[in-house]
């Protein structure tokens, strides 16, 4: 099971995102943000295994709360998203250390459990 934390401006999203992967009985959800700030330190107090964020956020984004969770701890799990379906958000969360990213209009537990194992299979590769 993951502990996963969802990071988005708009409580609707979190909430949707929430219902679409609680039914696969893999993800607990262990904490929720409004904004890339409260992300970092939230993640600096609970630890999760995965972080599900949005990359547009005011106060700080996903892309810069990204590269401070990953400070804090290199193998975390961080997976980006975003209404906009911008070519370059992959290029920039792979530059972060993300997992990936993930428009929101195809974002489900396939996309986030195949980003997942697919971060598992390179760590083993890695090892």
């Amino acid at each position: 099971m993951f502990r996963t934390i969802l990071v988005d401006d708009q409580p609707i999203f979190r909430d949707i995102i929430r219902g679409v992967l609680a039914r696969t009985g893999r993800f607990q959800f262990v904490g929720e943000a409004e904004n890339g700030a409260d992300a970092v330190a939230l993640f600096n107090s609970v630890k999760p295994d995965l972080v599900i964020m949005d990359v547009q956020m005011p106060s700080m984004s996903g892309f810069e709360a990204a590269v401070q969770i990953r400070e804090i701890d290199p193998e975390a799990k961080v997976i980006l998203t975003s209404m906009q379906s911008d070519a370059g958000f992959a290029t920039v969360a792979s530059e972060t250390g993300a997992l990936g990213f993930i428009p929101k209009r195809t974002l489900d537990a396939d996309a986030v459990l195949s980003l997942l194992d697919d971060g598992s299979n390179q760590d083993q590769l890695a090892a």
